[in-house]
């Protein structure tokens, strides 16, 4: 990865998350996955009320880098209290290898990647349709952030029991590999030490693993696809993690039918294929609800503001829901 990790943690971009974390015995489960293979570790906890019927909301975290690992727990406890003022299911999903505080980064690295992830994901929403917990009334929410944004767009498609999905910062049209160029261009842009770090000759060993020139980039992600292995990096994340993501089909708009959140800030690198999302979405029919902040980066913990209003906008979704079965047992 050539000290691109020392990089991000010179100018603060890496988020630490090596708290030991205090997880109760009581949330915590496992699902196997193949023969041999480790399982799937998920965290649920039941509403503080439930007298009546509640659907689940299943948080979806970020990205991960080298060196930049850690539990999904992270992000579970930080959003804890606003979720649990909605009188929901709380269900949060480990990526591949992480287990609370034990993490194995070679079983990590030798499966991360989009598609597993969604696998995971869709292996613990079919096990929760066949294994109802009681007072669940068969209804999911997704909220998903950065890299979870894809994610949730990917479960509202293939998941028929959807009462409503949030995007945060993470849904765009375009492919991975133009949203991770433009990254990489919009990083350089704003930074004068990654334009230092850009400058040094590739041939040195402490250089970018990431090309000078968007041609050179596109010869390389081609290379990619070609040997997606584990074993070789660019940007932090492994030729494995690229190629899968590369190759991901695009979104098919006219599956998404519950209402559908939008969120994104205007100084984030990939904005014009966020609004090229919603555009196209709009156009299927999808009933999307779009907040395009100004000013606002990618750091969406940054804006607590935002996510308040997010979180309102779930709120009223939930109303709806409420007001609709009023409606029907009325009837």
């Amino acid at each position: 990865m050539r000290f691109l990790f020392f990089i991000m943690c010179f100018l603060g971009i890496s988020c630490s998350w090596a708290s030991e974390y205090n997880i109760p015995s009581n949330i915590r489960f496992t699902i196997e996955r193949e023969e041999n293979c480790l399982p799937i570790v998920y965290y649920f906890s039941l509403p503080e009320k439930t007298d009546g019927a509640y659907p689940i909301l299943l948080l979806c975290e970020g990205s991960s880098s080298k060196g930049d690992l850690g539990s999904v727990f992270f992000i579970r406890e930080w959003f804890s209290d606003r979720v649990s003022a909605l009188n929901v299911g709380y269900l949060t999903i480990e990526k591949w290898g992480i287990d609370g505080n034990q993490i194995n980064e070679v079983e990590f690295w030798n499966h991360y990647s989009r598609s597993q992830r969604l696998k995971d994901h869709l292996q613990v929403i079919d096990h929760f349709n066949k294994n109802p917990p009681k007072g669940w009334n068969g209804q999911f929410i997704f909220v998903g952030v950065s890299e979870g944004g894809p994610l949730v767009t990917d479960l509202s498609i293939n998941c028929p029991n959807i009462l409503a999905t949030i995007n945060w910062v993470g849904a765009g049209d375009w492919s991975w590999a133009d949203e991770l160029w433009q990254f990489f261009d919009h990083w350089k842009q704003n930074s004068f030490w990654i334009r230092l770090y850009d400058a040094i000759p590739r041939w040195l060993p402490f250089s970018s693993d990431i090309p000078a020139s968007r041609a050179e980039y596109d010869v390389l992600v081609q290379e990619i696809i070609e040997n997606p292995t584990p074993n070789q990096w660019m940007g932090g994340m492994t030729y494995f993690y690229h190629a899968d993501a590369f190759v991901k089909a695009p979104v098919d708009y006219s599956k998404i039918h519950a209402p559908f959140l939008v969120v994104k800030g205007t100084e984030d690198s990939d904005i014009a294929s966020c609004d090229q999302f919603v555009e196209k979405a709009e156009k299927a029919g999808a009933p999307i609800t779009y907040l395009r902040i100004d000013g606002m980066d990618h750091w969406l913990r940054k804006r607590p503001d935002v996510i308040d209003m997010s979180f309102d906008w779930l709120k009223t979704q939930l109303l709806h829901q409420t007001y609709n079965e009023f409606s029907m047992n009325a009837g």
